[in-house]
């Protein structure tokens, strides 16, 4: 028997891919931004299937399509008694006009106007489910997934720190044997030494900065933030021209505000419909026995009808009000249209930025770094420059390959923001190169580029969504 947990992450996935299923067009294009990859959509299924949010938001909706039934449905009965005395004698039979008598009554609303109130209850919760599901669903995919670059990035710059450690202990053995033949002064040794040290240091912070990430997708999974997690990538520079008209089309088409938006159309339809119909009287029918003790039963049976005769004071505006919100959902979705596609603009402003610089870094920056390492290494074995010049070259290469592994994580997050469909801006811009525990020396120039922090339009372990 497949246990519980196993079944509700295979629906989920389910849902997942159903919910994706727009990735690719007619024509075969991808309208999806990010890259594929199957642990990354395993981990987002396992998130839908477990997270809060999702919970949430599946209650919320069923709670409105619990409303649709009770709106279509006629008012509550009235039941009521009356003792009637004729005279002064209170007894049942003594005289004609003394009785005991029961009425039931019905309010019976003109023709049509129920079904329209349901329909309308119905359309309420149609556009919930669009609106809040599936922002909710799109929320926890971007979350996930900039959570697992961001977990790359960490356990990446984990990896270039033991580079690191190993080019220091190299020229700790160049220093030391200059040293030991009198060319190389003892201050050079230590400073060296020093260094290799430091590496203990930014490994210890950046096992931290593994361990918080790790736990961060473990808490978007549903998994104990314990629980060890490997990944079967490796964060590295990609590359992937996009068309930014389709990419546009496409985020439109997935766009829960949009969707719900335009429900909202529907649904604004439905109460000027409704509201027009408030003009047409509503029915009362009641009847029931009237008992008389001793004396022949008798029934009462009657029917009334309201007079909408306020119309000027109370239906017309009520119509007008309905007309007003449903002009307003109109211009709301032609809004939101223009600020989505404003915000997928930003975005592919951004991405193409990142990966200039990024390309910048990789063809130009460090290629250059590398050769003004090997230099310095050669002059100072020569005598001609002194240490503190390879101190600098090595502390500007390492800098520089921190950036550019920051900056291709950016630009999968970027990637990210783009089919998430934020309407909020992501972050003002371009954001600042960082993703773990700074290895510079104190005195490098290029002391602290790029080793501050977490890099990306947005942090998922701070946010629940892009904004």
């Amino acid at each position: 028997m497949v246990p519980i947990r196993i079944q509700v992450i295979v629906a989920a996935f389910a849902m997942f891919v159903a919910f994706t299923a727009g990735a690719e067009s007619p024509a075969g294009a991808s309208t999806r931004a990010a890259f594929h990859d199957p642990q990354i959509d395993a981990l987002v299924a396992e998130a839908l299937a477990t997270h809060p949010d999702v919970a949430q938001a599946k209650s919320l909706v069923l709670a409105a399509q619990a409303r649709i039934q009770p709106a279509g449905a006629l008012a509550d009965p009235f039941l009521s008694t009356t003792y009637q005395v004729d005279g002064t004698n209170f007894a049942l039979g003594s005289m004609e006009d003394t009785w005991l008598g029961f009425m039931y009554s019905q309010p019976l609303p003109w023709p049509g106007k129920r079904s329209l109130e349901k329909q309308t209850a119905e359309s309420d919760a149609k556009a919930l489910e669009a609106g809040l599901v599936g922002r909710t669903a799109l929320s926890i995919e971007a979350n996930v997934k900039r959570a697992y670059y961001e977990l790359l990035l960490a356990r990446a710059i984990l990896q270039l720190i033991e580079e690191r450690r190993s080019s220091w202990q190299q020229i700790e053995g160049v220093v030391r044997e200059r040293y030991t033949v009198g060319l190389g002064a003892q201050q050079d040794v230590l400073r060296a030494q020093v260094e290799v040290l430091r590496i203990d240091e930014a490994v210890a912070a950046q096992q931290a900065i593994v361990a918080s990430r790790v736990a961060e997708l473990n808490r978007l999974t549903g998994r104990p933030q314990d629980m060890p997690l490997e990944t079967t990538q490796t964060l590295v520079l990609r590359e992937g021209a996009l068309d930014a008209a389709l990419l546009i089309e496409a985020v439109k088409a997935r766009s829960p505000e949009i969707a719900a938006a335009r429900q909202s159309i529907a649904t604004g339809e439905l109460r000027v419909s409704s509201a027009r119909k408030a003009y047409k009287p509503d029915f009362v029918v009641n009847g029931g026995p009237m008992y008389r003790g001793d004396l022949d039963p008798m029934w009462q049976v009657g029917a009334g009808i309201s007079l909408p005769i306020f119309r000027k004071s109370k239906q017309d505006f009520r119509l007008r009000e309905a007309e007003e919100l449903l002009n307003a959902s109109g211009s709301a979705v032609r809004s939101i249209e223009q600020t989505l596609e404003l915000r997928t603009r930003e975005r592919l402003a951004n991405l193409e930025a990142s990966q200039k610089i990024a390309k910048l870094y990789n063809e130009g920056v460090l290629p250059l770094d590398e050769l003004s390492l090997e230099s310095a290494i050669a002059s100072y074995q020569t005598g001609k420059v002194p240490f503190i010049s390879v101190l600098e070259a090595l502390n500007t290469l390492y800098g520089d390959r921190e950036t550019l592994l920051t900056r291709s994580a950016e630009i999968e997050k970027w990637r990210i923001a783009i089919d998430e469909a934020d309407l909020q801006a992501s972050g003002g811009g371009m954001p600042a190169a960082g993703g773990g525990a700074s290895m510079s020396s104190g005195s490098s120039s290029n002391s602290g580029a790029g080793m501050s922090g977490s890099s990306g339009p947005k942090d998922s372990s701070s946010s629940t969504s892009m904004r």
